[in-house]
């Protein structure tokens, strides 16, 4: 009898050690998952430009750098197009169409521009130089039997265009579904790589999502493409982040933005960057990231 109490303890032991170490081993990764995701952001190594530019009664909604024309282009909630220098000199303002205007890049190849309309889950394309509505690609919402861009939702906020020269298409997009919860039924917050049939031709023109990677920040507000550093940056308007996150969708840096509302970033790969807030004013920075 003593023998099997000495043997009953034992078990009890092992059974108490064993489960020390399992939870020793789960607060572990949960610590490393923290440092990964949730290291927290330091302020972003900028030098102040200026206010370049105000938008009088619209609120602007994404900017990007065009490379060929040397421009900035700006959209805005009320579906306006502007050009303007990187002085902040306006060089013209037209409307588009009637449609909430989320999001804005450039083919640097073909020079065409594409906006993101929020509601219809769209990408349209733009000819920069007569500022004509070209073509409009609606984008399927699911990926491989999931909703991504839920209909009726908060919709899409933010593209980037990376080209390709091997790509059919030459190249892809990546748009930014907005979403102010992180629960797992909710709306996402996630980026999306989407392929639209640009050059080929018999296609029905519209975008497929070719892959996601979720984002554990919300509010999605802005998106480009670093070329130098071959990442996306990703803002987001409540939290004032500037995140860096390769295509792999790991995050690389956090920063914290200037200023406040940013709905849109450009960088013009002269070591500037470019930033709309919601209340109408473009700003300029030297960005002095490493």
């Amino acid at each position: 009898m003593r023998y099997r109490v000495i043997w009953l303890i034992g078990v009890a032991l092992t059974s108490l050690v064993l489960i020390y170490f399992q939870n020793q081993t789960k607060q572990l990764a949960n610590r490393y998952e923290q440092q990964i995701y949730s290291s927290p952001p330091i302020e972003l190594p900028y030098k102040w430009v200026g206010n370049i530019f105000q938008l009088q009664g619209n609120e602007p909604s994404g900017i990007t750098y065009h490379p060929l024309r040397k421009t900035l282009f700006i959209v805005s909630d009320e579906g306006n197009l502007y050009e303007l220098r990187t002085d902040g000199s306006l060089i013209r303002e037209k409307f588009i169409e009637q449609a909430d205007l989320e999001g804005i890049t450039v083919n640097p190849i073909t020079g065409f521009l594409y906006a993101v309309v929020e509601g219809e889950d769209a990408i349209i394309e733009i000819d920069p130089s007569s500022f004509k509505l070209t073509r409009k690609f609606p984008i399927k919402r699911n990926f491989e039997g999931r909703e991504l861009l839920k209909k009726g939702g908060m919709g899409l906020e933010a593209i980037a265009f990376i080209s390709d020269p091997f790509h059919p298409e030459g190249g892809v997009f990546w748009i930014g579904n907005q979403s102010f919860s992180l629960k797992p039924k909710r709306e996402p917050s996630v980026v999306c790589e989407v392929a639209i049939p640009l050059n080929s031709t018999g296609m029905k023109e519209e975008g497929e999502i070719i892959g996601f990677f979720p984002l554990k920040i919300i509010d999605i507000s802005g998106l480009d493409y670093d070329a130098a550093r071959q990442c996306l940056i990703v803002i987001s308007d409540t939290t004032n982040l500037l995140v860096e996150i390769n295509l792999d969708g790991n995050v690389l840096h956090q920063y914290l933005l200037p200023g406040s509302d940013q709905e849109g970033i450009a960088l013009d790969g002269m070591g500037f960057a470019y930033i709309a807030q919601e209340n109408g004013k473009i700003i300029k920075i030297e960005d002095l990231r490493n």
